[in-house]
């Protein structure tokens, strides 16, 4: 579960604490976040995290399915021995 919705809800009362400590653990993070952006319907500036995670969740799907991550090989590279 995404504890980013119920953080920013939170912040948007004023609530700087919270009674369950991993949603305070989220304010903390939403504090701290360094990229910052205007939101497009009404230009508040919100962290980049609640905006896409929780302001425009559509979008955020859009841009999943533009932007795929791609798996990572859990094999080690190969050690090739040095020639010689």
């Amino acid at each position: 579960m995404s504890r980013t919705r119920p953080a920013w809800e939170a912040m948007e009362r004023g609530e700087h604490t919270h009674a369950d400590p991993e949603i305070e653990a989220t304010i903390e993070r939403l504090r701290a976040c360094s990229y910052a952006m205007a939101h497009p319907e009404d230009g508040r500036t919100v962290p980049a995290c609640a905006q896409h995670s929780v302001l425009d969740p559509l979008e955020n799907i859009k841009l999943m399915e533009l932007l795929p991550a791609h798996p990572v090989d859990p094999a080690p590279a190969a050690v090739v021995p040095a020639a010689g």
